[in-house]
C-alpha cells in the first residue's frame, strides 16, 4: 500500500507501507506515475518500510528517473538503518536531489529523536 499526500507547498509525499519487494514496487511506481507533472517535487518517505529488496531498489531508482524526466526533484527520507544501507550501497544517494544529511548517517537516515527531560 502507498499513501500519497499533496503538501501545502505542492510537493507530493509518497509513503509506502511494509515490504518494498516486487509487489510493493509496482504500487510505488504507479503512485509516482500519478504524481508526474513538470517540476514536481516528490518526497519518498520510507518511514513505514520494514524490508526492501532489489525490486524495491529498482522501483526507487525508476521513480527517481521518471521524476527527473519531467524536470522534477526527489528526496528520500526516514529510511530505517537497514533500508538506508541497502539504498546507499545501490548508489541511490547519487541520484537524489534535495537535502543531504551530514555526518555518517547518510542521506536516507531517520532524523535524530528528540529527548525531553
Amino acid at each position: 500500500m502507498i499513501e500519497t499526500q499533496v503538501q501545502a507547498d505542492s510537493s507530493v509525499v509518497c509513503r509506502p507501507f511494509g515490504r518494498l519487494d516486487w509487489i510493493g514496487s509496482v504500487y510505488l511506481r504507479d503512485a509516482v506515475c500519478h504524481t508526474l507533472r513538470h517540476g514536481v517535487r516528490v518526497v519518498l518517505d520510507l518511514s513505514m518500510v520494514d524490508f526492501i529488496d532489489s525490486d524495491g531498489v529498482g522501483a526507487v531508482l525508476g521513480s527517481i528517473g521518471l521524476v527527473h524526466c519531467v524536470g522534477g526533484s526527489v528526496s528520500v527520507r526516514n529510511a530505517a538503518d537497514d533500508v538506508a544501507t541497502y539504498l546507499d550501497v545501490a548508489g541511490v544517494n547519487r541520484l537524489v536531489t534535495g537535502e543531504r544529511c551530514s555526518g555518517t548517517a547518510g542521506p536516507f537516515a531517520r532524523p535524530p529523536e528528540r529527548s525531553t527531560v
